[in-house]
């Protein structure tokens, strides 16, 4: 992996590994197995830099995988958000457990 190029523009995010696209739309003729690979690329990065990664990240990391993995389920009842007493600062504590 040489480049990566993260783009916001006026069709929404995209990521560019040495010069592919991860977004595949509708005319898109090139083998899933190319960008397979350049998400392959992408994750196995990122476990080369777990120790540098902070714990916003972290966090974002987590929310993914509970938000797109069937494995884990919402936990309504445990899960709290709301305004602190003492700081009156928002807070949250989302559970999700395993199935």
């Amino acid at each position: 992996m040489k480049e990566i190029i993260l783009v916001e523009d006026c069709f929404g995010p995209d990521v560019l590994v040495d010069g592919e696209s991860l977004f595949v739309h509708e005319y898109d003729n090139r083998d899933p197995k190319i960008i397979d690979d350049l998400k392959v690329k992408l994750l196995t990065k990122m476990l080369d830099l777990r120790n540098d990664i902070n714990i916003s990240d972290w966090y974002k990391i987590g929310e993914i995988i509970c938000n797109l993995s069937d494995d884990f389920e919402y936990d309504d009842e445990l899960s709290t958000d709301g305004t602190c007493e003492r700081c009156n600062n928002y807070n949250w504590r989302y559970i999700y457990r395993k199935k």
